[in-house]
């Protein structure tokens, strides 16, 4: 049993025998924790406690979650709430979105898993504080209403967003997450083509590993990331020689920064040839640390990339990378996927 005291987590359900294994496991790990029946106990509760995270679920008495969740976020935005549910809906989707609920997980939910959702959240949770320390607090409520705001003028995608909540969960291979990130990018976005790149400080260049094109679409092929490296096979789609330079050191920056990159209009800004009119990249990161990035791209035709666009792939990619983490994915991925692909490279 850890003896470190960690942070204050409340767990509200209506169901006693989850509330007493939560209650146990997470005491185990060093946390303190608070339980409740419903949403009126756990007001009690958030009046008179400093509570650091709530996972809640939707349907009890007297309170649900959802009202919950409005009620946290009114009062303090900065408490991630973690929704746990047997019946994700649309409808409830909606709801949570619009009071500030900062993940989902499906009942009935694995405590390993909890606790991967858990450290990832507080993780999150403690960057957006400091933002508050340094008075960024304003920005990012306007730029979070914003983005929600031009949520829900997309009602129709969010039925896409509850396929990537299902999916990534069932995925049970590396080359599934990939192949599944560069569909739903394209399902999702007017994007004609997407690719993943995996990519580390050992790699000098970002590594490919799966890609989806209109044009290319009957020819496209994943493979399992470390056999591609091992074998040097060509990955599928490439891009056009003009155009691999300036989308790679765009790949690059961007993991530099770790912060995504919209381009609505291509007008050279960025040293990207004249055939890709709109672009997106974004990154993802496991255990903060990166991990691989996204690209899209949108040919000449008219079509361009949108802020929600941005914050779509972004979900997704929050959501693969957890899948990766609760898989147990990531150490074969990490430590031995990108030691062949290192050696590869220097072959």
């Amino acid at each position: 049993m850890s003896t470190e005291i960690k942070e204050t987590i409340l767990f509200v359900d209506d169901e006693q025998s989850i509330l007493d294994v939560a209650s146990e496991f997470f005491t185990f790990k060093g946390y303190r924790i608070f339980t409740a029946c419903n949403g009126r106990e756990a007001v009690s509760i958030l009046e008179k406690e400093s509570i650091d995270c709530c996972f809640t679920d939707i349907n009890m008495p007297e309170m649900n979650g959802i009202e919950l969740a409005g009620y946290i976020y009114k009062n303090d935005n900065t408490i991630p709430v973690v929704i746990m549910t047997g019946y994700p809906s649309l409808e409830n989707t909606i709801r949570t979105m619009q009071n500030g609920v900062v993940d989902f997980l499906i009942k009935p939910v694995n405590l390993n898993q909890m606790e991967i959702c858990l450290k990832r959240v507080l993780r999150e949770r403690k960057l957006f504080v400091e933002n508050i320390i340094l008075k960024k607090e304003v920005e990012g409520k306007e730029r979070l209403e914003k983005l929600n705001n031009e949520l829900l003028s997309r009602i129709q995608d969010l039925g896409i967003m509850n396929t990537i909540m299902s999916d990534f969960a069932t995925m049970s291979s590396s080359s599934l997450i990939f192949k599944r990130i560069v569909d739903i990018t394209r399902e999702m976005t007017p994007a004609d083509e997407s690719r993943f790149y995996v990519m580390n400080s050992k790699v000098e260049r970002p590594f490919e590993v799966a890609a989806s094109s209109a044009a290319f679409r009957e020819a496209s092929e994943y493979r399992n990331a470390g056999e591609d490296a091992a074998s040097g096979a060509a990955l599928t789609v490439p891009l056009k020689p003009h155009e691999k330079d300036a989308v790679e050191t765009l790949i690059m920056e961007t993991a530099q920064d770790d912060l995504p990159l919209l381009i609505p209009v291509n007008r050279g800004v960025h040293g990207l040839p004249e055939t890709i009119g709109s672009m997106i990249v974004v990154p993802m990161n496991i255990r903060e640390e990166i991990f691989g990035v996204l690209t899209a791209v949108v040919r000449q035709g008219g079509h361009e990339f949108s802020k929600k666009d941005l914050y779509y792939l972004s979900f997704m990619l929050k959501k693969a990378a957890s899948a990766i983490e609760n898989l147990a994915l990531y150490e074969n991925i990490y430590e031995n996927f990108f030691s062949t692909l290192y050696g590869f490279v220097k072959a």
